[in-house]
């Protein structure tokens, strides 16, 4: 019987064959590890006015490449009414209803009733609805990633039929029961900002008590229509590492305000361009970017750790 001879090539093409098996059951042992999630996110608040709006457009079209928005309140101006939103912010702002999670504010939002409420659950005139539906004086919250998102009615605390007490107990429990490394909490009137139209809502301190003992790590807010950058504080307004950092993005479209002070740990500010803050967020930190729109100058950017 013949035996079978492997020449000095064949030697080496069996081991050859033998190393890319071994690489191959090595692989389906040892997979790689999933790329990390990376989640693009638009914040802006304070959007349109009466009439048509070059800026809202502007913005809108900015906000529609994020992955999702927190809308930060007072979208349509001047008092939220159904006919507006559909005259107006409908045709530019409407295409992004469907990734947008708001926030619902005072005077020009009607107190998180009537027109505004029945406009983001589906009830304009083309019928965009936002992911979640919205209740009269109702917070809520979410997770996307590894990130814990919260919306809280900052109206309550002047608002009849509305407990801040019980959004506090509402809050606590939700901070307990979410444990996430990085968590942003968002409403409209700003606890952290320097005085332009309106200063700073002092009702709310209770949640910002609770979001610093949580280490929430962003604060974002609108109503004053600037934007102003804040390093980490406590709700002292004292600087604190474990402090949020907070974000005033009152830049929609609506007119833009001045400033008549400057405010502790104020770190950078504009009232000279519209734009969209830009998030990047990642598994255990996130980067910044305010972007203006078209023919702006001013940016601001950076990034930081979860805590």
């Amino acid at each position: 019987m013949a035996r079978l001879r492997i020449g000095r090539l064949g030697r080496v093409g069996v081991a050859l064959a033998l190393g890319v098996l071994s690489v191959v059951i090595w692989a389906a042992a040892n997979p790689l590890a999933p790329t990390e999630a990376v989640m693009h996110v638009a914040a802006v608040g304070d959007i349109h006015d009466e009439g048509l709006s070059s800026s809202a457009a502007a913005t809108a079209a900015e906000a529609a490449k994020a992955d999702f928005i927190l809308g930060l309140g007072d979208y349509q101006y001047d008092d939220g009414a159904l006919w507006k939103y559909n005259s107006y912010f409908d045709k530019t702002w409407g295409p992004n209803v469907p990734k947008m999670y708001p926030v619902l504010a005072p005077n020009h939002d009607q107190f998180w009733q009537g027109d505004p409420l029945k406009y983001f659950n589906g009830g304009g005139a083309r019928g965009y609805k936002s992911p979640v539906t919205l209740k009269p004086y109702t917070p809520y919250s979410f997770d996307k990633g590894t990130w814990h998102f919260i919306a809280l009615p900052d109206t309550c605390g002047r608002t009849s039929g509305c407990s801040l007490s019980d959004i506090t107990s509402w809050l606590q429990q939700d901070l307990e029961t979410h444990t996430n490394r990085c968590a942003i909490a968002y409403w409209h009137q700003p606890y952290f900002t320097s005085t332009s139209t309106h200063r700073q809502e002092a009702s709310i301190k209770p949640w910002v008590d609770l979001l610093v003992a949580r280490h929430v790590d962003i604060v974002l807010q609108g109503h004053n229509h600037v934007y102003e950058r804040f390093a980490p504080q406590n709700a002292a307004r004292e600087a604190d590492p474990n402090g949020p950092q907070a974000f005033v993005v009152g830049t929609g479209g609506r007119h833009l305000d001045r400033f008549k002070d400057m405010a502790p740990n104020s770190v950078t500010r504009d009232n000279s361009t519209f734009g969209v803050l830009q998030l990047t967020l990642r598994d255990g930190s996130y980067d910044w970017r305010f972007v203006p729109v078209a023919g702006g100058t001013y940016t601001d950017s950076g990034s930081m750790s979860c805590r």
